[in-house]
C-alpha cells in the first residue's frame, strides 16, 4: 500500500510544471541560442551527426554557469578518453564477434550496475553506453579503418556543443553566487509570507524545501574553480543556505508574528541586492515560537557579513553504499538491462535495420530502478518523442519547402528548441519530455548539411525509440519487478534518519528531510504508471506511511527544536534538572524515531508493539518536561527555552501517536 499523496495528482503536477519560474526563460533562450550556433558551425563545416550535438546541449545544460562549464569540459575528457579507448578495443575485436558480444555484455552490465550501486550514477550508465554502441557499430562498418575514422569524428560532435556551451555560459550563463543569494532570500521572503498568514504561502514553502541540499550548496562551490567567488564568500554561501532552510521549515507551525516577518523580509532583500549588511541585528518577535526564528536570522545574517566562523563543510558522497556488493537488487537491475540491451540489438541487426538502432539506445537511459518510475520515463521519452516527431514532421512537409537560407532554419531550430528547452527546465517529473521533444526533432530536421526532405530516417529512428521502450516495459515487468513502494518506504526512512541527526545539531539534517520527504512523495505520483498486480504484493508497512502526511508538522517542530539549541543563550544559567530532562527527551525521541526509521525496512508483526514503548518513554520524559516548565520562574533567561521545547516535542509526539494508533 502506498502512501496518502496529499499534494497534486501526477496530471495536475505535470500541468503545474509548465508555469514559468524565475530563470526558466533565460535558460530556454540559453539552450536555444546554442542549438542554433551548434547547427551553424556543424552545417558550415560540414561534421556529421548535428541532431546528436544538439541533443548534448539539452543533456549537459545546467541551470547556474560554474555547473554548467565543468560538465561541458567533464564531458569533453570523458569523450577523448571513451573514444581513444573504444578504437583501442575495436582495433582488438572488431573480427571477432563472440570476443565483440563478450565485451558489448561485459561493459553493459558493468555500467549499469555502477550506474546504481555507486554515485557514478548517469557517467556509469553513459560510459557503458559509449562502449557498448561502439563495439556494435562492428557490424554494420566491416572495415575497422573505417570505423576508426567515424569514431574520432565523434570527439568533434562531442567537442562542437561543449565549447558552445562554455562559451554560452560564460557570457550568458547565471552567476552561481547570484543564485545562492537569491535561494537565500527567496526562503527568507517566503518564511516571512508564512509569519504573515497569506495565502499559498504554505504551497511556496513545500516547493522551497524540497530542492535538495547540494543542488543549492555545491554551485557556489563550483564557482570558486572558476574565479565566479572566492572560497570565503562561496563557503559563508553554502552555509547560510541550510540555515535559511530552518527558518523556513520552523516557519511552518510558528504561527502570525508580522514584525518579524517584515524583518525578514528587509534581510531577503538586503540579502539578494548585495546591501551591506547591519553590524548590529534585533529582529523584533512576539512570541515564544517565533524567537528561534529570530535568533536563527541573526546567525545568519552575521554569517554572510563574515562576523562568524562558517561551519565546516559537508563532506562530498563519493563514498561507496554499504550494500554496494551485497545487495541483489543492483545485479537484476544490470541483468534486465543488459536482457533488453541484448533483444533490441539482436532485432535491429538481424534485420540489417541500422536505423532503428535508437531502440538500444533508449535501454539504457529509461531503464530505472523500479517499474514506476521505468514506466514513467519510458512514457515522457514517448510522449516526448511523439511530440518532438509531430514538430519535425510538420516543419519538413509544411516549412522546409518554403525556405531559402540558412537564417530561416535557424529560426526554425531556434523556435523548435526553446519549446522543448521550456519542457527539459522543469523539474524531474517532465524534464525527460523535454529531452525527447529536442532529440525527435533534431532527427527529423538535422541529418544532412542543409534543410532535410527525407522522412523516412526521421521516422525509422522515432520507430526505435518505441521499440526500445515496449522491450524495456516488457523485460522490467516480466522479471523480479520491483514495486515503486519500497523506495517510498527507503525515502521515508532516510527522512527519519535526517531528523535524529538534526537533533543531533547537523546544519543540514532538516534540509535532506525535507527533500527525501518530497522524493517520497514525487514517487507515489509515479505510483500510476504500476499494475496493480504489481503493488499489491509488494511487503510494505503502510501504517508508517502517515509519516508523510505528517511531515510538515515534523520538518517544522524539529527545526525549531534545532535552532533553539543552536542559540548561545540557550537554557542560561538552567538548573541542573532542567538540563537533564531535555537531554532525556530528545534521548527518548531519537530512540523512537530511529527505532521508527529501522522498522520501515523491515516490517515485522512485534514492530509497532515497541515502538509504542519507545513512545510512552518518550511521554513520561515530555511530562517531567512539562512540570518542570510550569514551575520555572516567569523571569528566568531560560523559561522561554523550555517552554518552546516542550510545546515541540509535545506536537511531535503526539502526532506520531496518532500514526501508531491507525495501526
Amino acid at each position: 500500500m502506498l502512501p496518502p499523496n496529499d499534494g497534486p495528482g501526477f496530471l495536475s503536477a505535470a500541468l503545474e510544471e509548465l508555469q514559468p519560474f524565475p530563470g526558466r526563460m533565460s535558460a530556454s533562450l540559453r539552450m536555444a541560442l546554442s542549438c542554433v550556433i551548434v547547427v551553424v558551425l556543424s552545417m558550415s563545416q560540414q561534421v556529421p551527426e548535428a541532431a546528436l550535438s544538439c541533443y548534448l546541449i539539452f543533456f549537459a545544460s545546467r541551470n547556474d554557469a560554474a555547473t554548467g562549464i565543468l560538465i561541458a569540459l567533464g564531458l569533453v575528457l570523458a569523450a577523448s578518453v571513451g573514444i581513444a579507448l573504444g578504437v583501442i578495443v575495436l582495433q582488438l575485436a572488431a573480427d571477432q564477434p563472440t570476443v565483440r558480444l563478450a565485451l558489448m555484455a561485459a561493459f553493459t552490465f558493468g555500467g549499469m550496475y555502477l550506474s546504481v550501486a555507486t554515485p557514478a550514477g548517469e557517467i556509469g550508465a553513459t560510459t557503458g553506453f559509449v562502449f557498448a554502441f561502439a563495439l556494435s557499430l562492428a557490424d554494420f562498418v566491416p572495415l575497422p579503418e573505417l570505423l576508426a575514422h567515424g569514431l574520432s569524428w565523434m570527439w568533434v560532435v562531442v567537442f562542437f556543443p561543449m565549447a558552445t556551451l562554455v562559451l554560452v555560459n560564460g557570457f550568458l550563463g547565471r552567476n552561481p553566487v547570484g543564485l545562492a543569494r537569491a535561494a537565500i532570500a527567496d526562503r527568507l521572503a517566503a518564511a516571512a509570507a508564512l509569519l504573515r498568514g497569506e495565502s499559498h504561502a504554505h504551497r511556496r514553502a513545500s516547493k522551497l524545501l524540497a530542492e535538495k541540499p547540494d543542488d543549492l550548496t555545491m554551485p557556489p562551490r563550483l564557482g570558486v574553480l572558476l574565479g565566479f567567488a572566492s572560497r570565503a564568500e562561496a563557503e559563508r554561501l553554502a552555509s547560510a543556505i541550510p540555515e535559511a532552510q530552518k527558518i523556513l521549515a520552523g516557519s511552518l507551525m510558528a504561527g502570525a508574528d508580522p514584525p518579524l516577518a517584515s524583518d525578514l523580509d528587509r534581510l531577503a532583500t538586503m540579502v539578494r541586492t548585495r546591501a551591506a549588511l547591519p553590524d548590529v541585528w534585533r529582529p523584533e518577535c512576539r512570541t515564544v515560537e517565533t524567537l528561534p526564528l529570530a535568533q536563527a536570522s541573526g546567525r545568519l545574517l552575521y554569517g554572510l557579513a563574515g562576523n562568524a566562523p562558517p561551519p565546516a563543510s559537508a563532506p562530498l558522497k563519493l563514498a561507496l553504499p554499504a550494500d554496494a556488493f551485497t545487495n541483489p537488487e543492483y545485479r537484476r537491475f544490470a541483468l534486465k538491462t543488459l536482457l533488453a540491451v541484448f533483444i533490441t540489438y539482436t532485432i535491429y541487426t538481424a534485420r540489417g535495420a541500422f536505423d532503428i538502432h535508437t531502440a538500444m539506445i533508449t535501454c539504457f537511459y529509461v531503464a530505472l530502478g523500479t517499474a514506476g518510475e521505468t514506466l514513467h520515463k519510458a512514457t515522457l521519452r514517448i510522449v516526448g518523442c511523439l511530440i518532438g516527431a509531430a514538430m519535425g514532421l510538420a516543419s519538413i512537409i509544411f516549412l522546409m519547402p518554403h525556405m531559402t537560407d540558412i537564417g530561416q532554419l535557424m529560426l526554425l531550430v531556434a523556435a523548435c528548441s526553446f519549446v522543448a528547452g521550456w519542457v527539459a527546465n522543469g523539474s524531474e517529473l517532465i524534464r525527460y519530455a523535454g529531452w525527447q521533444m529536442a532529440l525527435a526533432f533534431f532527427l527529423c530536421v538535422l541529418h544532412g548539411y542543409g534543410p532535410s526532405f527525407d522522412l523516412d530516417v526521421a521516422t525509422n529512428r522515432i520507430m526505435g525509440i518505441l521499440v526500445g521502450n515496449v522491450v524495456v516495459a516488457i523485460v522490467f515487468l516480466g522479471l523480479w519487478p520491483t514495486s515503486v513502494a519500497r523506495r517510498i518506504d527507503e525515502h521515508v526512512s532516510r527522512s527519519l534518519r535526517h531528523l535524529v541527526s538534526a537533533l543531533g545539531r547537523a546544519p543540514e539534517g532538516v534540509a535532506e528531510a525535507a527533500s527525501e520527504i518530497e522524493e517520497a512523495r514525487a514517487l507515489a505520483r509515479l505510483s500510476v504508471f504500476e499494475p496493480r498486480w504489481l503493488r499489491s504484493r509488494t511487503p510494505t508497512v503502510s501504517p508508517f506511511s502517515g509519516i508523510v502526511a505528517m511531515s510538515e508538522t515534523a520538518l517544522g517542530e524539529v527545526a525549531r527544536l534545532q535552532m533553539l539549541g543552536e542559540s548561545r543563550s540557550y537554557l542560561a544559567r538552567a538548573p541542573y534538572r532542567v538540563r537533564s530532562a531535555l537531554r532525556a527527551e530528545e534521548r527518548y525521541f531519537t530512540m523512537f524515531l530511529t527505532e521508527a526509521a529501522a522498522a520501515i525496512l523491515q516490517p515485522r508483526r512485534e514492530a509497532p508493539q515497541a515502538l509504542r514503548s519507545k513512545l510512552r518513554h518518550a511521554f513520561r520524559a515530555l511530562e517531567r518536561l512539562e512540570r518542570l516548565a510550569r514551575k520555572a520562574p516567569k523571569r528566568a533567561p531560560w523559561e522561554s527555552d523550555l517552554v518552546g521545547a516542550a510545546r515541540s516535542y509535545r506536537r511531535l509526539l503526539l502526532g506520531f501517536d496518532q500514526i501508531l494508533e491507525a495501526m
